[in-house]
């Protein structure tokens, strides 16, 4: 990629929820200099069903708008608006942005799920900001790949704006009370929440790889661009 002396080698496309102000700050933080992190929003205000099912239709046209800027691939971020629905929606959302951009996609769960395999992590405890029914979306979208959730901890926040006010030191209070001999990894679920910021509050402490949804985001991004130094999974 041409440029001056610092210039960004690689440029990643994220599609983000029109609520969310985590997945920007995320990336403006932790993100490496030698990737810049382009932002197209999709409309949602709140987690119900309708919003989160209206998103697989508004991702393409938004997939479009960033391979006008080059970017290397691109990434879904919202967790529960790819899994919301039937069980193929995640294949489908990747294809359709893949089909209009012509770079390679992932979505968070995806990128969630692939971090847990490369960890060798099959059974997990999740903290995540939803209520009952998305927890529940989620724990089966992880049990139909293989890997059992064991403990939930939900903060029950529908909007999104709610759940970036959760101080990280909150949910990492969270991932201490759902830890367990019987997990293998801990899992902090929606890029709209402090996730990363609690991961890293709990990580050494806990002995055990702490996802969150973010910083697999990043890290599965990074992979696709050919950049597997960007952010390890866990």
């Amino acid at each position: 990629m041409s440029g001056g002396a610092g210039a960004p080698r690689v440029r990643l496309g994220v599609l983000v929820p029109s609520s969310n102000t985590m997945v920007e700050r995320d990336a403006q933080i932790h993100m490496p200099p030698a990737v810049s992190t382009h932002f197209t929003r999709m409309r949602i205000t709140r987690d119900d069903p309708d919003q989160l099912a209206a998103l697989a239709d508004l991702a393409p046209p938004g997939a479009k708008l960033l391979a006008d800027a080059g970017v290397a691939a691109i990434a879904f971020a919202c967790t529960t608006g790819s899994i919301h629905g039937e069980a193929w929606r995640e294949r489908e959302v990747i294809d359709r942005i893949e089909a209009v951009a012509a770079v390679p996609a992932t979505t968070t769960a995806t990128a969630v799920l692939d971090a847990l395999v490369a960890l060798d992590a099959a059974r997990v405890a999740l903290v995540s900001p939803y209520e009952p029914w998305l927890n529940e979306e989620v724990v089966g979208f992880l049990g139909r790949s293989g890997v059992a959730v064991e403990r939930v901890h939900g903060f029950g926040l529908p909007d999104p704006l709610d759940i970036a006010a959760v101080p990280p030191a909150e949910i990492a209070a969270a991932a201490r009370t759902i830890d367990s001999d019987c997990v293998e990894a801990i899992v902090i679920s929606c890029t709209a929440f402090a996730g990363l910021d609690a991961a890293r509050l709990v990580r050494g402490e806990l002995g055990k790889p702490v996802v969150a949804a973010n910083q697999a985001t990043f890290w599965k991004l990074g992979r696709l661009a050919g950049l597997p130094d960007v952010l390890p999974p866990g």
